[in-house]
């Protein structure tokens, strides 16, 4: 009866998680390897989900291929917005890639239970501690110490900065020095460029890409409340959600201010980043909130480079934080049954030692690897100043992981028990009118959360992995400050 009850949920889980597979991909070779390569020509597919290092990963490949005419290297073009979808017709007819990106639907850890993925302890043996402090992490990038996902960006991404459009700035007699460090700057700079031009507004927002809103709502709330950390609303002393906390609450209601008040552009509520982004290179608004991925997409996609880049405004101008927890967002898995993991090996050593530095050159992103960022010439001012401010915002938080190992399986199981809602959603809602009381929304979305959590301690508990509510509990921990091995050790005593 167990069995039968394993095998149902492992089919279930496969099925309905949309995740990846096993490769049977790619041109038979030979079964004789000199170096990594086989003697006939092998095809590996690689599937990723990120548009802005698309230009990047075809120049490396190019190079890849030049210097091993015998191993091709397939990469379609997929849209972001598809790429679950795809996944899950891969998963269906079991025709998956030998190298995938991972999806935000399903942990590592899943990924591995379901026997979908293997270890690159190999492929990344004299790389290692050439990478971030804290990137190797127990349920993000590996499991039982070993490598189960390779970073494909640094691990300090995913902040959020301001970007602004010098040539509106000027046409409304302002300069580089009127960029708004607090939200009272940020009404008083937009009260004057809506002198400037009727159709020019201060703000432009893209709410429809609701993890971005999520995201930057979440790192401005860390000035108002910075117990609750930006990545997924959690109060780190108190082991709950908060995503009622005044933080966010106050700026969820700061952007419906903007909105009444005519400085948001109109057309934030129906369009994506993208557009908005468009729009802000189009001198249809001032500022324009985003990753720091976004000074390459403009100065690629846009063709536009009058443009700098500051750190959020937030309440009071006071600090603010995004937490670097080993989480790392963006990463590659390779399939565990692909048939040339030595050719994939090859691919991903080389993609470490030149892919890395490519999406340098190209102003993309920042390396995994530490040294690459300080030995790559970048003669881009805005990337490079992007990069500084998302340094910056960085500070190294405590992570239930690493107290407990058998948070990770917590996590698994919370991951098909959150709520459908989140925080961009709410913030939509609210924009349009159809979420009246938005603390009330962010009380419910905190109580299912905080439910499926529990749901989830206890169900491992059960399964006899011993894990408690205090291991999500941080009380010597001090935010806006590095939270060191130290710290951990002095929990245990």
């Amino acid at each position: 009866m167990k069995k039968r009850g394993l095998t149902s949920f492992v089919f279930l889980l496969a099925a309905g998680m949309a995740i990846s597979g096993c490769s049977n991909n790619g041109t038979s070779g030979t079964e004789q390897k000199v170096e990594g390569q086989s003697k006939e020509q092998v095809t590996i597919k690689f599937w990723h989900r990120w548009p802005e290092s698309q230009q990047a990963l075809e120049q490396a490949i190019k190079e890849f291929s030049d210097k091993y005419p015998n191993i091709k290297v397939e990469l379609p073009a997929i849209a972001s917005s598809q790429y679950g979808t795809q996944l899950q017709a891969a998963v269906a007819s079991n025709d998956l890639p030998d190298i995938f990106a991972n999806s935000n639907a399903v942990p590592v850890d899943q990924l591995n239970r379901l026997g979908l993925i293997r270890d690159i302890d190999d492929a990344v043996q004299g790389y290692k501690d050439k990478f971030y402090e804290g990137t190797w992490t127990e349920g993000f990038t590996t499991l039982n110490g070993k490598v189960y996902a390779l970073p494909h960006f640094t691990p300090r991404r995913y902040a959020h900065v301001l970007y602004y459009n010098k040539n509106v700035l000027k046409n409304a007699g302002l300069s580089e020095k009127d960029v708004p460090k607090s939200w009272d700057d940020l009404v008083a700079v937009g009260n004057k460029i809506k002198q400037s031009g009727s159709d020019v507004y201060p703000l432009i927002l893209g709410i429809k890409t609701d993890w971005l809103a999520s995201g930057y709502i979440g790192q401005m709330a860390t000035a108002i409340k910075p117990e609750v950390v930006p990545n997924d609303g959690f109060n780190l002393k108190t082991g709950q959600y908060e995503f009622d906390s005044p933080g966010y609450v106050e700026s969820i209601e700061f952007i419906k201010k903007l909105q009444d008040d005519k400085l948001l552009h109109p057309n934030s509520l129906v369009i994506d980043y993208r557009e908005a982004s468009s729009l802000f290179a189009g001198g249809k608004a001032a500022f324009v909130i985003d990753g720091t991925f976004l000074s390459s997409e403009l100065q690629q996609n846009n063709k536009f480079n009058d443009f700098g880049v500051a750190p959020l405004p937030t309440k009071d101008g006071k600090p603010q934080y995004y937490a670097f927890q080993g989480e790392t967002k963006a990463t590659l898995h390779v399939s565990k049954n692909t048939k040339h993991y030595e050719e994939v090996k090859l691919f991903l050593q080389f993609y470490m030692d030149r892919y890395y530095t490519k999406q340098l050159e190209l102003g993309v992103e920042g390396s995994p690897i530490v040294d690459q960022n300080k030995t790559v010439k970048i003669d881009n001012p805005p990337f490079v100043e992007a990069q500084k401010i998302q340094d910056q915002t960085f500070v190294l938080s405590p992570h239930p992981f690493t107290r407990n190992r058998a948070a990770v399986q917590v996590n698994t199981e919370l991951n098909g028990k959150k709520p459908k809602e989140t925080v961009g959603k709410i913030l939509e809602g609210y924009l349009a009118g159809q979420v009246k009381d938005v603390k009330a929304q962010l009380s419910q979305l905190t109580s299912g959360y905080n439910k499926a959590l529990q749901e989830s301690i206890d169900k491992v508990n059960k399964s006899g992995t011993p894990v408690q509510t205090s291991d999500y509990q941080f009380p010597n921990w001090t935010p806006l400050q590095p939270y060191s091995t130290d710290k951990y050790n002095e929990l245990k005593k």
